[in-house]
């Protein structure tokens, strides 16, 4: 019986090392499927262009990783802006319709400037934050359509 072991243990070693030596071997993996292609389809815009929000720098980066977005009200009329203050050929597209807008900050706030989403238009810009300020809560949900001749509201319409 004794020698019965050995001959297993000798097996043992041998399988062991033919499996170990084949690990340092990794096939090359396929490619990715879902990686964007070199062109891109043409796209509709159907409202006024927006600006794209800047490359964060790795400390914003990390910064970014624990933001939440929130919401703020306009407590002032203000101009609604292409880019963050100080970037070159930034453009105001106008001036908020009302007071007490609701705006949704979707990024961690740098510099004088808040990027944010407005619900009214589905579009996003970036406002002075001078002339916000948070709320607590969501803003109320609506049902019909929204006000005409607005570019902001204070409820969210569902219409």
């Amino acid at each position: 019986m004794g020698i019965h072991w050995l001959g297993f243990g000798r097996s043992l070693v041998l399988l062991s090392t033919l499996l170990l030596s084949g690990c340092q071997y990794l096939p090359s993996l396929p490619a990715n499927p879902f990686r964007p292609s070199a062109t891109a389809e043409p796209t509709a815009i159907s409202t006024p262009v927006t600006a794209a929000p800047p490359s964060p720098s790795p400390s914003q980066a990390a910064a970014a990783a624990a933001f939440m977005p929130f919401w703020v009200k306009n407590h002032r009329l203000t101009e609604m802006w292409s880019g963050a203050a100080g970037q070159p050929n930034v453009t105001s597209f106008g001036t908020t319709s009302a007071q007490f807008c609701s705006f949704q900050v979707v990024q961690p706030p740098a510099g004088t400037r808040l990027y944010v989403l407005n619900p009214y238009s589905n579009n996003y810009f970036w406002i002075d934050a001078d002339a916000i300020g948070p709320v607590p809560n969501p803003p109320e949900r609506r049902p019909g359509p929204k006000p005409a001749d607005q570019n902001c509201t204070e409820a969210i319409y569902e219409g």
